[in-house]
Formats: C-alpha cells, sequence, structure tokens
C-alpha cells in the first residue's frame, strides 16, 4: 500500500484526498487482524427501515423492548451521533474446526473470550491513533449499540443477508463477528454488496427446529432457541420450545450448520476466540445447581454472561426436561 504524505502544520501530514485517507484507515484496521474492512455512508437503506419496523410492528422482536426503545436511532444514524459522515465495518472470523465432546452445546460465538471487548479494543485504538494524528472524531461499537450492523455490512460490501438473516462473505461464510467504526469525515465509500448468492437453497429455513427461519432475511425471536436460551429473563422456557431445545445450553448454530457457504469457514487466528475448553467440562446437573462461584468461573471473561447464572441453570433444567419428556 503506497500512501502519499507530506508535512502539514496543522496535524503533522497531509492525505492525498478521501482515498489515500480511506487506504490508510482500512490499512491501519487490516493491521489489527480484522479479517473484512469496507466503508459505507451513514443512511439506511428504505428496504432495511421497512423490514426492521415490520419486524417490531409483527412482534418478532419478542420481549426484547430494547429493540424498540432505540428504533429511531437504529433508523437514523444521525440520532445516534450527529456528526457522523463514514461508517467503517470491519469483519473477524471466530471459527473454530472443533467438536467438543460435551452433554451440551454451547454456539461457536461464545467458545472464547468476550468479543464485545475483543474487538472493541481494537476498533478504539484505531480510532485514538486517528483522533491523534488526524484530529479525527470517533465512536466504536461491536454490537453495542442501536446500530442494525448486518445492513451497514452489507452496503459496506461485505456480504449479503441470507435466509437466516445472517451476513455471508462469499470467501469465508458467517461466522465472523460484525464491528463499527463510526467518524466525522468523509471517506471514500465502497459498493454494496449487490449479489443474493443463497439462490433457491433453504437448508437454514428447513433446518430449524423451531420454525423461526420463514427466508424472509428476518427470524422470530419468539421461536428462536437462541433468543430463549440468551435474551429471554424468565424463570421458564415455554414447553413448545423446550421439546425442541435439544441439547442448546447457551444459543444455537444449526442455521450456521448447514450452510453450504460455511464449507469455507476461515479458522480464527485471534488466539482470544480460541475455545475455553472449561466451559465444556461439566454435566447438564452441575449446571442446573450451579453455585455463584461456579458460575464466576465458567463465565469468564465470556459472552456467556449475557445469559445469566439464573439463566444458564434454567436452559440446564430445560435441557433435562426435555431429555425427559
Amino acid at each position: 500500500m503506497t500512501l502519499n504524505l507530506s508535512e502539514n502544520s496543522g496535524n503533522g501530514f497531509e492525505m492525498d484526498g478521501s482515498r489515500d485517507l480511506t487506504l490508510y484507515i482500512k490499512g491501519l484496521l487490516l493491521e489489527e487482524g480484522f479479517d473484512l474492512v469496507g466503508v459505507t455512508d451513514p443512511e439506511v437503506p428504505s428496504y432495511a427501515r421497512e423490514a426492521f419496523i415490520r419486524w417490531l410492528e409483527e412482534g418478532m422482536h419478542a420481549d426484547m423492548e430494547y429493540m424498540e426503545r432505540w428504533k429511531d436511532k437504529r433508523l437514523d444514524m444521525g440520532l445516534l451521533w450527529k456528526d457522523v459522515r463514514s461508517v467503517v465495518v470491519v469483519g473477524k472470523s471466530y471459527y473454530v474446526d472443533w467438536n467438543p465432546d460435551a452433554p451440551y452445546r454451547i454456539a461457536r460465538y461464545a467458545w472464547g473470550k468476550d468479543y464485545h471487548k475483543v474487538m472493541k479494543k481494537k476498533l478504539l485504538r484505531v480510532g485514538r491513533r486517528l483522533k491523534r494524528e488526524r484530529n479525527i472524531e470517533f465512536r466504536a461499537y461491536v454490537d453495542t449499540g442501536p446500530i442494525l450492523e448486518k445492513v451497514f455490512g452489507q452496503k459496506a460490501g461485505l456480504g449479503w443477508q441470507g435466509r437466516n438473516s445472517l451476513l455471508i462473505n462469499p470467501r469465508m461464510g458467517s461466522y465472523f463477528f460484525l464491528g463499527v467504526l463510526l467518524l466525522d469525515v468523509e471517506l471514500e465509500m465502497d459498493s454494496p454488496f449487490a449479489h443474493d448468492f443463497c439462490g433457491k437453497c433453504d437448508r437454514c429455513v428447513q433446518s430449524c427446529p423451531t420454525g423461526a427461519i420463514d427466508g424472509s432475511r428476518m427470524v422470530d425471536s419468539r421461536k428462536c432457541i437462541s433468543y430463549w436460551t440468551i435474551e429471554y429473563r424468565g424463570s421458564e422456557i415455554p414447553d413448545y420450545i423446550v421439546q425442541k431445545m435439544d441439547s442448546w445450553l447457551f444459543g444455537c448454530d444449526i442455521c450456521q450448520e448447514v450452510c453450504p457457504w460455511n464449507s469455507k469457514a476461515r479458522a480464527t487466528d485471534w488466539q482470544a476466540f480460541r475455545p475455553r475448553e472449561e466451559i465444556f467440562g461439566l454435566s447438564i446437573y452441575d449446571i442446573a445447581r450451579m453455585s455463584e462461584e461456579e458460575w464466576k468461573a465458567f463465565s469468564r471473561a465470556s459472552a456467556i454472561k449475557r445469559a445469566g447464572l439464573e439463566g444458564i441453570r434454567r436452559n440446564a433444567e430445560a435441557i433435562l426436561k426435555g431429555r425427559s419428556g
């Protein structure tokens, strides 16, 4: 990568227009180890606005009231941050080709350290460098703000939204995290990903055990195992979900496991996302009666914390109930 830099008394150097600045920022993010980097504008496309509003109006967000509460900001990035001019979207593989020998299953994304913290640390490092060198203001998010990450990922050219709603990249499938860096400068935009390579394939639709996926690029949380085992805050999971949960203790990967594009999944090269094998070393009975101290060790530095101790106990009890039924 060749950059044309010259001394400038205001900020140390001057870039040769938005293209060089864009290449420079992308280079910094690639140096941090991200697999995918794309740039787009902060406008939410009309099709995405309509789909999100429909998702809410039909109640597919279940009791995740924060989705409704922050609706306006999700649909207008200017309400989230009035100075945003560019959206830089990054992707990082979390895939590990490993089949743990355990009596329960945990979604792959939670096998390693908490991705929110791992990725945000790297985004903040780049943002602070841009602030220091170029006086560029920024905001960094990793699934922690009211942003339609997958929509902006497609706009930034990282992939297309599959029938299961996940962003799919043609070179690495869907096992990757998304992060967003908002900047107050206009960069050179990437072309949106224009193709839908799902074609006639509906394996994710047919394989979802609860029918949460209908192929419309939206997931009905009211039927989704991931919702019930992670986001749901009630004390008991409904029988119609328990009967379909099988051994899923936290999350569900079925719609990704059956996706043909994930035959191209790229193994992560970040040690932080390598599996913590100790999370698979217990029995379901151990988890159902887990103590506070055991929970702290089990969920240490992990996205599993999202479910909470009571939620994990509840999930384990649901698995036991499903097996006995």
